[in-house]
């Protein structure tokens, strides 16, 4: 009998690959707040307010999953320095619910996290469980990973690298936007100066799925092959996509006002997964694989 995987969030990016790369063995429902259409058709619909305790208690009983894949989140930084209690409610509050809530049904809870729990300071970073985030999002993701923690050892923590590729119709991500600029004539700006393991949304499912199959438990990075900076990935891409005239601004992190402090280098150490079988993929091998 197969399987009942709980995604939330499942209408974004990373949510879309998951569905798209699942086990056969598992049946797929995807919650969605208010973008219906990023949804992967291999998942059965459902609408879902993460701030609403009720509903995902509700949700919980009636579906019965044997797993939960917790995406859901307020992942844009300057989102989160410039709105902190907004961001607290989805970011720590309800990931708190759902890992108490998983735990009383002995239902196995897998979070997202991020690179950005590092401070980008000493890098590789190793699955430190007391790191140092120097932004409010990284400062969030880690105050919902340590309360994981603490309802429920058994669950698994994946600090996700920055992610790019191809998907359904759900926000785009970087690269997209980057090729979108380019194809029209545009210049991009990148950061010779911000160093990240760049990781395709397919590479991170199948890290993802990887833990779901093993029942992995504890704290796992999550990333790509080789770390690069933001303009020698825009370099990579440009070749990659076959678009030789696309221009590139390089610029340094000091040269441009954001809202939320960008580490320099989140190079992560991937060994304890590649221990349990995953494969890391190289940028430019995978940027020649994007379709859209």
């Amino acid at each position: 009998m197969a399987k009942k995987l709980l995604i939330t969030g499942a209408s974004g990016f990373l949510g879309w690959q998951v569905c798209e790369n699942a086990p056969k063995a598992w049946n797929i429902v995807g919650t969605w707040h208010s973008n219906p259409n990023g949804l992967n058709e291999k998942a059965q619909a459902i609408q879902l307010d993460l701030l609403d305790k009720d509903a995902i208690w509700k949700l919980l009983k009636n579906t019965a999953p044997d797993a939960v894949l917790h995406l859901a989140a307020a992942s844009n930084p300057a989102h989160c320095e410039a709105n902190p209690m907004i961001a607290k409610a989805l970011n720590v509050t309800a990931t708190t619910w759902l890992a108490e809530m998983c735990a009383e049904r002995s239902c196995k809870f897998l979070f997202t996290s991020s690179s950005q729990v590092y401070d980008g300071v000493k890098s590789p970073f190793s699955e430190d469980p007391t790191p140092s985030p120097t932004n409010e999002y990284g400062r969030q993701k880690l105050a919902a990973e340590q309360a994981i923690m603490a309802i429920s050892s058994s669950s698994a923590i994946i600090r996700v690298a920055v992610m790019y590729g191809s998907a359904g119709s759900g926000p785009k991500n970087f690269l997209q936007q980057w090729r979108e600029a380019w194809q029209n004539g545009d210049s991009v700006t990148a950061f010779h100066d911000e160093i990240r393991s760049f990781l395709s949304g397919k590479s991170a499912a199948a890290g993802i799925n990887l833990l779901l199959e093993k029942g992995a438990e504890g704290i796992f990075n999550l990333g790509g092959g080789t770390s690069v900076s933001r303009f020698e990935f825009a370099e990579l891409a440009r070749r990659a996509l076959h678009l030789p005239e696309a221009k590139i601004i390089s610029k340094s992190q000091l040269e441009v006002e954001t809202k939320a402090f960008r580490p320099a280098n989140l190079t992560m150490d991937l060994n304890k997964i590649i221990d349990l079988g995953f494969v890391p993929e190289y940028n430019f091998e995978s940027l020649k694989t994007m379709k859209s």
